[in-house]
């Protein structure tokens, strides 16, 4: 016997002994089960698709590295290229005062001796026509009224013999108020020791308080 022959003889003992150690498994199924495992398998791989991505962390580490790599680009200008200048608002005029309609007062008051009417004969006094500047307050006033001749004497010199006389009401203030004595006198006729001149003298009171006096000479001659 040869080599080879030999050899094919003890390969075919071996390939006889493998033979009788190996099981052999024989396992049958119906179409329609394999097709339910495929169904069931794609489902399972599709539900865990849904809960865990293997890719989408790696796509999002890809994404962000896209985004922070690449340049921003904004539409809104460098602001350190070209500083913005700001435009104040130009102001508001403010309006001018009005001016006060009130007048200031002076807190004096000024009595005048405006006008004396005598008679034809120049010995009766008609009217005496005065006023009265009340720059100070409302108040109503009091009036004496006097007149004499150079030779009268010192007593009648004091006496208001044209009488004391109380206005009716209040004089309002920041004005001029005109008053006409006529009726409102104790006397009418002048003296008689000069007929020559005849002094009057008008003296205007807030109650006690003197607050101005005038006089005024007239010719009777």
């Amino acid at each position: 016997m040869s080599g080879e022959e030999l050899f094919a003889d003890k390969e075919k003992k071996k390939d006889n002994k493998m033979d009788d150690d190996a099981v052999e498994i024989k396992i049958r199924f119906k179409r329609s089960w394999l097709i339910h495992i495929m169904y069931i398998t794609i489902i399972l791989v599709l539900i865990v698709l849904l809960f865990y991505n293997p890719l989408g962390s790696f796509m999002c580490e890809g994404g962000t590295t896209e985004l922070t790599s690449a340049p921003v680009v904004s539409d809104v200008e460098d602001e350190t290229s070209e500083p913005d200048i700001e435009v104040e608002p130009e102001p508001t005029p403010e309006p001018e005062p009005e001016p006060d309609t009130e007048p200031e007062l002076s807190g004096n008051v000024i009595l005048s001796i405006d006008a004396i009417k005598l008679d034809v004969n120049k010995t009766r006094v008609e009217s005496i026509t005065i006023k009265i500047d009340n720059q100070k307050k409302i108040f109503t006033p009091l009036l004496h009224v006097y007149w004499y001749d150079r030779d009268s004497s010192e007593l009648m010199k004091q006496n208001p013999n044209g009488g004391k006389i109380t206005f009716t009401g209040p004089i309002p203030v920041g004005r001029v108020s005109v008053k006409k004595l006529d009726n409102e006198l104790n006397a009418h006729y002048l003296r008689t020791d000069d007929t020559k001149k005849e002094f009057f003298k008008i003296e205007i009171y807030d109650g006690t308080i003197l607050l101005d006096t005038k006089t005024k000479t007239i010719t009777t001659s």
